[in-house]
């Protein structure tokens, strides 16, 4: 078994300690649940408007024992943070071959067991109306379902909306959960674009 932060004996339920304390301090909550009867799914979580979204992430991922991945360009895997970004449970991907990694990426949920995939539909932190289906496409093709989860920097809150199995109609699909997100404010509200 490789070991991630998220899976660390001794560490993570440090980390979890902390993050409960953390949040706390700064008077953010986690609310919802996990699907108990899913162990795969695409965690897809939204607005995502600032560098410190990451951070809050960490603090909600621990709290709620998730042991997640994450796609990060392999170009910054280079020496000791290629090391902590694995540890962190990024995957090295090279974003130009964009459907031989949807490929990849079914093929990892087909090998495994367990295996929650993080994406922000937005794809960066600058207000971007165009949403990527990147996430739609591998749900699709893994035949997993979507875990939409958010942030409300207004009532601070990080929320576990629910699962949501991708239809045939990805763009209505991205409409329907846009409306959603819509109502949410991210840390910084003008870096989102409705």
């Amino acid at each position: 078994m490789r070991y991630t932060l998220f899976s660390t004996p001794l560490l993570t339920p440090l980390l979890r300690v902390v993050s409960k304390i953390i949040l706390r301090l700064i008077r953010w909550r986690v609310t919802g649940t996990l699907p108990e009867d899913h162990k795969k799914y695409v965690l897809i979580v939204a607005p995502h408007t600032s560098n410190w979204d990451f951070f809050l992430f960490v603090l909600a991922v621990s709290v709620l024992r998730l042991q997640p991945s994450v796609l990060i360009k392999s170009t910054l895997f280079i020496g000791p943070l290629g090391w902590f970004l694995r540890y962190c449970g990024a995957i090295p991907v090279n974003r130009s071959q964009a459907s031989s990694l949807v490929d990849y990426i079914a093929d990892l949920y087909n090998d495994r067991d367990e295996f929650v995939l993080i994406i922000t539909p937005e794809g960066t932190r600058s207000a971007n109306p165009k949403w990527k289906l990147g996430f739609h496409y591998v749900a699709t093709a893994a035949e997993v379902p979507i875990l939409v989860v958010y942030v409300d920097s207004v009532v601070r809150i990080v929320g576990i909306e629910g699962l949501m199995k991708p239809s045939p109609d990805a763009q209505a699909d991205l409409k329907e959960l846009k409306q959603f997100f819509d109502k949410k404010s991210g840390l910084k509200p003008k870096n989102y674009a409705s």
